[in-house]
């Protein structure tokens, strides 16, 4: 558990100006749960379910300005500190037009990256195990999920439901703009829960099989996020018909570390 270090008063926290940066990896959810909705609507709040709306989101070293942050329940103690930031950010990729979501999994706490492609495009429709090899798409793991919009946006939102769907960001009540012709969206995604991967809830976590041989690491955000930005990348550039884009992040693991996705 973290040493405990002093921090601004409540009355400091909530004169903080609009378009500070949301902590990833030291959010104080306890704070945010406290609020039910902000004056300019950035902020609302269901339950445990908190949503910080068009607000920078720090990932490491970046920033990005994040469609939607979801943070559900209470902060975590312990083991379970490794957990850290959101548990879903959406966001639009500035570079590909394309949106994106990183989730954490419930409930063993690993996170996923997700990418959706429109209806023109060459994969939309694929099943993520029956895209042809020659395009190359290479990703964290392997793809590992394809699906359409997990049940379409919805305008009357249910924070719990949205805080884990995969699907574009629906805007609150009192907002414009209802993209209700995304709704047919193609996910692509892949999980960080792999063999060289530690997944923070899994009873035995690192000590599992393969799990030293193969060196295995948490996945924080600021690794998937770079996962899902080169995967978009990639998308794009078959949507275009461009050669495969050079990646700007750290290379994931070759596939053949893990005996499942070997062959």
């Amino acid at each position: 558990m973290a040493k405990k270090r002093s921090s601004p008063s409540q009355a400091q926290r909530r004169s903080k100006p609009a378009g500070a940066v949301v902590p990833a990896w030291d959010v104080d959810r306890t704070q945010l749960a406290g609020a039910s909705c902000s004056g300019d609507g950035s902020v609302v709040r269901e339950k445990d379910v908190t949503m910080v709306v068009g607000q920078p989101y720090a990932m490491g070293a970046r920033s990005i300005v994040a469609d939607a942050a979801y943070y559900v329940g209470a902060g975590r103690a312990g083991r379970e500190a490794r957990l850290g930031g959101a548990d879903k950010v959406a966001w639009r990729d500035p570079a590909t037009g394309y949106e994106c979501i990183i989730m954490r999994d419930e409930p063993r706490g690993h996170l996923s990256g997700y990418v959706a492609v429109p209806t023109d495009h060459p994969l939309h429709g694929f099943d993520h195990d029956a895209i042809p090899v020659e395009f190359d798409i290479e990703v964290h793991g392997g793809l590992t999920y394809s699906a359409v919009c997990d049940e379409g946006p919805n305008p009357r939102r249910v924070l719990i439901r949205e805080a884990r769907r995969i699907c574009h960001v629906a805007p609150p009540r009192y907002a414009t703009g209802y993209r209700a012709g995304h709704d047919q969206a193609w996910w692509l995604g892949f999980s960080c829960d792999h063999v060289y991967d530690i997944v923070p809830l899994d009873r035995d976590d690192r000590s599992r099989f393969l799990g030293h041989e193969t060196g295995a690491t948490f996945r924080d955000e600021a690794y998937v996020y770079d996962q899902v930005v080169d995967l978009a990348a990639q998308l794009r550039a078959i949507a275009d018909g461009a050669p495969k884009p050079v990646r700007t992040g750290v290379a994931p693991p070759p596939l053949g570390l893990d005996p499942k996705r070997a062959g």
